[in-house]
């Protein structure tokens, strides 16, 4: 896989490595409410500077890895990785790492012939019911294909009002589940080198809950 490296003494691979004289990019934007940064991974999808410089992402530092998967040849080297895998399918000795150059130039081919039989198809449907003074004025295949169910709101400027909020990651543990009459969470109090609960500051954990009137310090 690329970016990866993998070591057969040590038996552990290592991704995504940076250089050490590069900022970190949960660095780049100290805001809480800034691009989610995933510590596991170490990737950050969204844009960490989009609020603090008003310039292109090309002209960014770093504009997010959703930009950089993006941009430059990916878009080319996954269509070559998928026409490989196709293309093993059906029973051909294709192999993108293995033999690049015979990928792409098979590719290659597939994509001329692909567009030379689109062609002779376009033509004949053409010759046989005509009509081919309609295609010019056709709209755009933006427009045609951007239909969509969401509702988002924009401002003068452009920028998104209403809609399209930013999803908060939650966890797979249930959160702010009071237990015992309690109206917080075990952990919300800390006191006396204890944690306990902040209604009535109890440190004992599943103890039913005294309220402020009886609340334990210590």
């Amino acid at each position: 896989m690329p970016g990866t490296k993998f070591d057969n003494k040590k038996r552990q691979t290592v991704r995504n490595l940076r250089i050490r004289e590069d900022t970190a990019k949960y660095l780049l934007n100290l805001n809480p409410n800034s691009a989610h940064y995933d510590p596991k991974s170490r990737s950050m999808r969204d844009n960490p500077l989009k609020e603090l410089h008003h310039k292109k992402p090309s002209e960014l530092s770093f504009a997010g890895e959703n930009f950089v998967r993006s941009t430059g040849q990916v878009k080319e080297i996954t269509k070559l990785q998928l026409f490989s895998w196709e293309a093993g399918e059906r029973g051909s000795n294709v192999h993108l790492q293995a033999e690049p150059t015979k990928a792409a130039l098979l590719h290659k081919e597939y994509v001329k012939r692909k567009d030379e039989f689109k062609s002779e198809v376009s033509n004949a449907i053409i010759d046989k019911y005509g009509g081919k003074e309609h295609l010019h004025n056709a709209p755009p295949k933006e427009l045609l294909l951007a239909t969509t169910e969401e509702y988002v709101e924009y401002s003068r400027t452009g920028k998104i009002v209403k809609g399209q909020e930013k999803i908060i990651p939650k966890s797979k543990y249930q959160e702010e589940v009071h237990v015992n009459g309690h109206t917080a969470v075990y952990g919300s109090f800390f006191g006396g080198g204890k944690w306990g609960y902040k209604c009535c500051r109890s440190c004992e954990k599943q103890a039913y809950c005294t309220g402020a009137a009886k609340q334990i310090w210590g």
